[in-house]
């Protein structure tokens, strides 16, 4: 099957807003421009990930469950907006947590890739002609890391960065050049 090209996004603060560790429904905002930039990639036919580190659940914050319940929440409002995420991928280890096993290192909390791959290999995803983006320094390195463009959201207007991420990644040239 061949692979085909998709973006990557960061959940907190970069589509939701986030007053730290959030997990409750009735706390669900979107970020400025996060509608209009879910439409963008879907009406391109751009598959939409969502790579997303939840240390609440390793530091006993909240459960897997909640923020599953959330991210439910979160699929269903993109879709009924016009916008879609194909899946969401998670990392709940935190290096603070009180239990070992999840304080552990991993390969999947970001600057790691291991969610981007883990993405990739489940749905044919070309990484390298896909993007990443996301508000923190250690979303744009996971991306570097799986050999993807990365961009860092600034918190202004998500749909201006996915125009340009489109013009600059997505959009056929059509004077012939590359």
């Amino acid at each position: 099957m061949p692979q085909k090209p998709a973006i990557f996004l960061d959940r907190d603060n970069t589509l939701i807003h986030d007053d730290g560790y959030i997990f409750e429904i009735e706390k669900f905002a979107w970020i400025t421009g996060a509608v209009a930039a879910l439409r963008r990639f879907h009406q391109a036919g751009l598959p939409v990930f969502i790579v997303t580190n939840q240390g609440g659940i390793g530091r006993g914050i909240f459960t897997e469950s909640d923020m599953h319940n959330f991210n439910h929440h979160l699929i269903d409002a993109a879709e009924k907006a016009g916008g879609g995420i194909t899946d969401i991928a998670f990392c709940p280890h935190h290096p603070l947590s009180p239990d070992p096993v999840m304080a552990a290192a991993c390969r999947c909390r970001k600057p790691e890739p291991g969610l981007l791959f883990d993405l990739a290999q489940k749905w044919q995803i070309d990484l390298g002609a896909s993007v990443m983006i996301g508000d923190r320094d250690s979303d744009v390195e996971a991306g570097k890391r799986a050999d993807m463009a990365a961009y860092l959201f600034d918190r202004g207007d998500l749909d201006q960065l996915a125009k340009q991420v489109m013009d600059r990644h997505f959009t056929a040239k059509t004077d012939g050049s590359k």
